[in-house]
């Protein structure tokens, strides 16, 4: 497919995991997808940094596979050597990436066709065409999916002035997210906290992820990555880097000086989904042919996106079925009918 290509069966907003599930089980089923990313690095919160040339995880530290579909889907990945178990026993493993979250990412959509620092101003829909506009062109496609935080889809479909269904609408308002503030540092010795190299503390306190990277296995020089609870996100998430560095370092459990080399921090708005009670997997406007997917739905973790993708794709092709341009062979096999 073309760089230069602007028209597509399917238009995905958002390269995270759950974008990159559905766009590869549509690309399989035989249709042209591209996915807009608005920044320069895809994976969501698959997120890696490199800090003195070393490899610092700052959103997701871990996932877990519990429904069969992504364990047979893990497996294929700590196979091909993307990833691998890090902690914890039978059914109850910790997986992460094997070179880093970020890689991992990169790897599963390789064969996409991904449009980084697209950052989406308005979309719009007529004669059944959706169009998509960014700050570097407009793109068009028969369906549209957002998998963007769900609060940014409802942003992006208010200033777009675009009236979809009072159910997709209102089932949209209701997913919420925590803040969470990552807090990256380099060290020129390590601190050796646990043997597993991940400390997890109860709600409230002000660190809620302890992360050594060399005992990880993503750094060969001594790291940490500190993640707040929630609570110290929302109270400090306007704080100055120097604040937030104190207090959160303050709260560490070691008491030895603390040799710093070098650090990073991460801001994120939308780091967990809050608790709800919707029960469905993604959410579908039927008459504009429009979804939305993502860790808003079965579960705030990186399984429940990639499931999420997965079946919003399924979703997606059998609307293409359903008007005869798409065969009803399997994914993988299917092609536009003639």
């Amino acid at each position: 497919m073309g760089a230069g290509q602007q028209k597509f069966d399917c238009i995905v907003l958002g390269a995270g995991i759950a974008g990159i599930a559905a766009a590869n089980k549509l690309r399989l089923a035989g249709l042209t997808v591209c996915l807009l990313e608005k920044s320069r690095g895809i994976g969501g919160r698959l997120a890696t940094r490199r800090i003195a040339g070393q490899m610092f995880d700052h959103g997701a530290q871990f996932f877990t596979a519990r429904e069969e579909g992504f364990i047979s889907e893990v497996e294929k990945w700590v196979a091909i050597g993307i990833a691998r178990p890090w902690f914890g026993g039978p059914g109850h493993e910790r997986f992460c990436g094997s070179d880093g979250m970020s890689p991992m990412a990169k790897a599963l959509a390789e064969n996409l066709d991904v449009r980084r620092e697209q950052k989406v101003e308005w979309i719009g829909l007529e004669n059944g065409i959706w169009s998509v506009r960014t700050n570097s062109g407009t793109f068009e496609g028969s369906r549209l999916l957002l998998t963007n935080p769900a609060p940014q889809a409802v942003d992006l479909l208010e200033v777009s002035d675009l009236i979809v269904s009072t159910g997709y609408l209102d089932t949209l308002k209701t997913i919420e997210y925590e803040k969470c503030i990552s807090l990256m540092l380099l060290l020129e010795s390590e601190l050796g906290l646990s043997k597993t190299g991940i400390i997890q503390n109860e709600s409230g306190k002000p660190i809620a992820t302890l992360t050594e990277t060399s005992v990880k296995g993503i750094t060969d020089r001594p790291g940490i990555v500190i993640q707040s609870s929630p609570e110290f996100a929302e109270e400090n998430f306007g704080s100055s880097s120097d604040s937030i560095f104190k207090q959160l370092t303050d709260a560490l459990p070691y008491s030895g000086p603390l040799k710093l080399e070098e650090m990073s921090l991460q801001k994120w708005r939308f780091a967990k989904r809050i608790d709800h009670d919707l029960e469905v997997s993604f959410m579908q406007d039927e008459a504009n042919l429009l979804w939305h997917a993502g860790d808003g739905y079965i579960s705030p973790k990186i399984e429940g996106a990639f499931l999420s993708g997965e079946r919003v794709a399924e979703s997606i092709i059998v609307s293409f079925r359903a008007n005869g341009t798409l065969s009803s062979q399997g994914p993988g096999e299917s092609k536009h009918a003639d």
